[in-house]
């Protein structure tokens, strides 16, 4: 059961677990591939996977989200979005997300993955994956900015590994509707 008092520190701590390998300067991270550091993010999921899966499947975080739309916040999620995530996370999406950032070819493992998922999820994951792309460029530019100063301050690495992941989520969203337009 979701606890409303920890929710925000909970997921807190999971931001900062799931950024830290793409969007942290540590040692020996400036030589990692992106391939590898999406593999490392793809374990922080996992480590969280249970309570991410819990919160998609509250009736306290629906009814949250609805009070946060109705009072004017949430402004680039619909609740369509939100349904479609949740959908996607409670129909198996974040164990299959992981599978295919853990795999070595990930594109390929993102079809499979794909595929084992229920038609309708399947049906909204190219327009899930583009709306993803959106809101990780809007929170990952903020991000940068509270972290350095501004995007333009930020290192090189962390901007290369922005834009490869950027690059990665169209990848997969292009990927899932071609998918759809054979299957349909």
């Amino acid at each position: 059961m979701v606890n409303p008092f920890t929710v925000q520190a909970k997921i807190s701590v999971i931001q900062q677990d799931v950024l830290r390998p793409l969007y942290t300067l540590e040692p020996g991270s400036e030589e990692k591939s992106h391939a590898w550091l999406l593999v490392e993010t793809g374990r922080a999921i996992s480590r969280h996977q249970h309570y991410i899966e819990e919160l998609c499947a509250s009736r306290l975080v629906s009814a949250a989200f609805k009070i946060v739309k109705l009072l004017g916040g949430a402004e680039q999620l619909t609740e369509e979005d939100y349904r479609r995530f949740t959908s996607y996370v409670n129909d198996g999406g974040i164990r299959a997300m992981v599978k295919m950032l853990l795999s070595v070819n990930k594109e390929k493992t993102f079809v499979e993955e794909l595929e084992r998922l229920p038609a309708d999820v399947r049906e909204n994951a190219s327009r899930m994956l583009k709306k993803s792309s959106d809101l990780h460029s809007d929170f990952i530019t903020g991000y940068l900015r509270e972290s350095f100063g501004s995007v333009v301050n930020s290192p090189p690495k962390i901007l290369d590994n922005f834009d490869q992941s950027q690059v990665f989520i169209n990848n997969l969203a292009e990927l899932a509707a071609a998918r759809m337009n054979r299957a349909g």
